[in-house]
């Protein structure tokens, strides 16, 4: 079931500024043996959400408006006021799908258990923050909201006990087929949320393996392949498509900026508007650009978490256990676009512990210490808009540190 369209009301202005939230949702799940060692499970569930709001692009000129400070403290405004200033429009967005989940498993033996899984899910679409006059909503009323994002998935695996329980080996693949993924950017001072088709694939492999009593080796590998299967989006700091076309201009050749938002005045828009501000001028948001096989961001193609795990037993039943735990992940793209200054690289870290726990079991101490070699590895990050200079934030690991903890169960 396709959303309802956003309802925009430019004339609802008594309220203050608010979102609301109404969900609710049935559910119901059938099980069904079609013999001893192969049951099957049938998920059913519908879902309803209503979302509102009264929301706008808050641009610098609102400040010097006499009723500013009274919608910031939560005042009314009259219907004159909020449209000539405030710019606070009242929206609302509704949600109302179907989703389902079948799994049948096959039952090896008492240690190997296979299993398929089909299943249909969906995260509603919505508003972004965003007012009718914002540039972004005038070149394309699309803008002024973000479709429902959609995933079919297959999934298949087998979970297994082996070496007499020595060994347990969980292997997974799993195939995501994406409708209208939705991926947010910052631009024009407001976070866009757009919609791109995306499929993604990949491989899980969990284990862990006891050879001694007292040691328990652990591995968790991962290989992704996440890639967008089509859409298109203009790059905030590439509006005139110079980099990605190649053609010996600079980003910002036939871009103006306007304070709240910036205009690009070149002959190759794909559509134009009028430019008030620019004694109407025709002009438009950017060149965009084509994200077909590009990667999904936040997704590195292998990881690892390798861990290992001794325990020295004690007297009257009191443990040692000495822990140590390495974690490596590769690069991955923190944008849709792909750039070099999107790239985050590969990094890796090592975490260590030893705690001593009471033969009573009802108290521990532990020693630890995170990132043992004292990485300052990039671990995230995004990009604002060319209204705040294009600058990165970006999320660091936390540097070495260390600590005892005390643990007493009463």
């Amino acid at each position: 079931m396709r959303p309802n369209k956003p309802k925009v009301d430019v004339n609802n202005w008594h309220r203050p500024p608010f979102f609301e939230l109404d969900t609710w949702a049935v559910f119901a799940e059938l099980y069904y043996e079609v013999s001893d060692n192969v049951p099957m499970t049938l998920g059913l569930r519908y879902t309803d959400e209503e979302k509102s709001a009264n929301t706008r692009t808050i641009f610098l000129s609102a400040v010097d408006h006499p009723d500013y400070m009274n919608v910031a403290l939560g005042h009314p405004l009259n219907a004159t006021q909020g449209k000539d200033a405030n710019g606070y429009t009242a929206f609302s967005y509704g949600n109302s799908e179907p989703t389902g989940r079948f799994n049948i498993q096959y039952d090896v033996s008492d240690d190997v258990m296979t299993y398929v899984q089909l299943s249909r899910s969906f995260k509603s679409g919505g508003f972004n923050p965003i007012s009718p006059s914002n540039p972004l909503v005038l070149e394309d009323p699309a803008n002024a909201y973000f479709e429902p994002e959609f995933i079919d998935t297959f999934e298949i695996g087998v979970k297994s006990r082996l070496l007499d329980g020595a060994l347990q080996a969980n292997l997974t693949y799993f195939y995501y087929d994406y409708a209208d993924l939705q991926v947010a950017k910052i631009v024009n001072q407001t976070s866009l949320n757009e919609n791109f088709d995306a499929e993604i694939q990949g491989f899980e492999g969990e284990f862990a393996f006891a050879p001694t009593q007292n040691l328990l080796l652990t591995a968790n590998l991962a290989w992704l392949d996440a890639e967008i299967g089509s859409g298109e989006s203009v790059d905030p700091s590439d509006p005139n498509g110079s980099t990605w076309l190649g053609d010996g201009r600079n980003p910002t050749d036939g871009v103006v900026s306007l304070g709240n938002t910036n205009v690009y005045l070149g002959p190759d828009c794909p559509s134009t508007r009028p430019t008030p501000e620019l004694f109407g001028a025709p002009g438009c948001s950017g060149i965009p650009r084509q994200l077909s096989g590009n990667s999904i961001p936040g997704s590195p193609e292998f990881s690892a978490n390798l861990g290992a795990i001794y325990t020295v037993p004690m007297a009257q039943g009191a443990n040692l256990t000495l822990m140590l735990n390495y974690y490596w992940q590769d690069e991955y793209y923190s944008r849709v676009f792909n750039g070099p200054v999107d790239t985050i690289d590969s990094w890796e870290v090592w975490n260590a512990s030893m705690r001593f726990t009471a033969g009573s079991s009802n108290w521990y101490a532990e020693l630890w210490s995170r990132n043992l070699t004292d990485e300052d590895n990039i671990t995230g990050q995004y990009k604002v808009d060319a209204n705040s200079g294009l600058s990165t934030n970006q999320f660091l690991l936390d540097p070495r540190t260390y600590g005892v903890t005390l643990n007493y169960v009463f």
